[in-house]
């Protein structure tokens, strides 16, 4: 059953060069307005338990799509349908009474979420235990941080245990114990049946959240599909734009401007010591990290990759590259290549992870061709107690004395 459906919808605002624009069209003047089209025909669906993610730069039209769904803004054509309660996180701290507590604030916002004041009461105590905010639940929220902002905005958001949810960047902010306790709790809420529709700057929440994705460029769809594929020709267009403006060219080419890359990532593929697609190991284990390539037919590039593996608060734990261990591809035959980084033992401790892959031209190693990111995500177990981002080789010694202490030898002088 769906549970979202826009329909080629468009949000169209008035722009005034000066304010004494619009009054002079409020006393009947001509017009002295232009258009803007913050989105303009956009159509998806998302059924039932199922969850869509947005991409793309700031002002692309994504929070005004947002705001549609959520009911906050009217299309100026097309329409949005939400079956069931929806519940939203957009503006952070919209709808808040900066002189409210906390605490009044959960009953003003459930009441605009659509329970009664019996249901509130009901779910107060627990909005309150999520938030984690303590005594601050009874301090104005014009005191609160950003952070704290977000714990209540998203505990309140989530216990009217709403059909649909609607969230706008919301867990960019906070800490990241605080961003895996929500992201946890969406996961549940996708488990219970409920419906997402969520945009991040963050490629890796939209692909470990969502199944398909969007990206809107200019409020227009540019891309839409699975969420891995969508997000990874997203950033790959973000990188071009950047290397074509650090080279001082235009950074809004179009779609088709400019070559294929040299040598481009067909797959990647990580598995673990026993050949299985890798998902959860202990520290300690080893993974291999295979990367299908495709040279540019007719090209002469030497393929070659650096390997990336970053934790999931960003954090590079390691990154190597063919070209550095003087490595080479497995030619496959015609413009294929094969060629695998294999960790005897990935002594990382515990925590979520994922492969940044990029090709290279071993003969001109500093350019990365193709770059793909969040690739083949997968956790670690730390049974041990030790802490930390790896577990580095050492023993514990104490069957011998400490001997004589340390003597500085005595520096020779000509």
């Amino acid at each position: 059953m769906t549970a979202v459906r826009a329909r080629s919808v468009g949000k169209c605002f008035r722009r005034y060069a000066r304010p004494t624009d619009r009054v002079a069209e409020w006393f009947g003047a001509s017009p002295r307005h232009s258009l803007f089209w913050a989105v303009r025909d956009v159509s998806f669906e998302i059924e039932r338990g199922g969850a869509l993610g947005l991409v793309g730069d700031n002002g692309a039209g994504k929070s005004t799509l947002l705001a549609m769904a959520a009911g906050a803004a009217v299309p100026t054509e097309g329409s949005i349908e939400v079956r069931g309660r929806a519940g939203s996180i957009l503006e952070l701290g919209a709808g808040f009474h900066g002189e409210f507590s906390g605490r009044e604030n959960i009953f003003l916002a459930g009441a605009a979420q659509g329970l009664s004041r019996e249901e509130i009461a009901a779910r107060a105590d627990a909005i309150v235990d999520f938030s984690e905010l303590g005594d601050f639940i009874d301090q104005p929220v014009r005191t609160y941080s950003s952070g704290m902002f977000l714990r209540l905005a998203f505990s309140i958001a989530t216990a009217a245990e709403p059909d649909v949810l609607v969230i706008d960047e919301a867990l960019a902010v906070g800490d990241q114990r605080f961003q895996a306790k929500c992201t946890e709790r969406i996961q549940r809420f996708l488990a219970d049946g409920g419906t997402l529709l969520f945009c991040s700057h963050n490629l890796y929440q939209v692909k470990k959240l969502c199944r398909q994705a969007i990206w809107v460029d200019a409020g227009q769809v540019a891309a839409q599909g699975d969420a891995a594929e969508v997000c990874d020709v997203y950033a790959d267009r973000s990188r071009a734009r950047l290397l074509r403006g650090s080279a001082g060219l235009s950074a809004d080419a179009p779609a088709g401007a400019g070559a294929a890359p040299l040598v481009s990532i067909d797959k990647v593929r990580a598995v673990d010591g026993s050949g299985r697609p890798l998902t959860r190991i202990e520290a300690g284990e080893p993974v291999t990290v295979q990367v299908w390539l495709e040279r540019d037919p007719g090209g002469n590039a030497d393929p070659g990759v650096a390997i990336g593996v970053v934790r999931s608060d960003g954090l590079v734990c390691y990154c190597g590259s063919t070209e550095l261990d003087g490595a080479r591809a497995l030619p496959l035959g015609g413009d294929r290549y094969f060629v695998a980084l294999h960790f005897p033992r990935l002594d990382l401790l515990g925590g979520s992870y994922h492969f940044n892959v990029a090709t290279i031209d071993s003969r001109r190693p500093l350019t990365m061709l193709d770059v793909k990111e969040g690739e083949a995500p997968f956790s670690i177990v730390n049974s041990k107690a030790d802490w930390g981002v790896c577990r580095l080789a050492h023993e514990w010694r104490s069957e011998e004395g400490p001997g004589q202490d340390p003597v500085s030898p005595e520096v020779s002088r000509a």
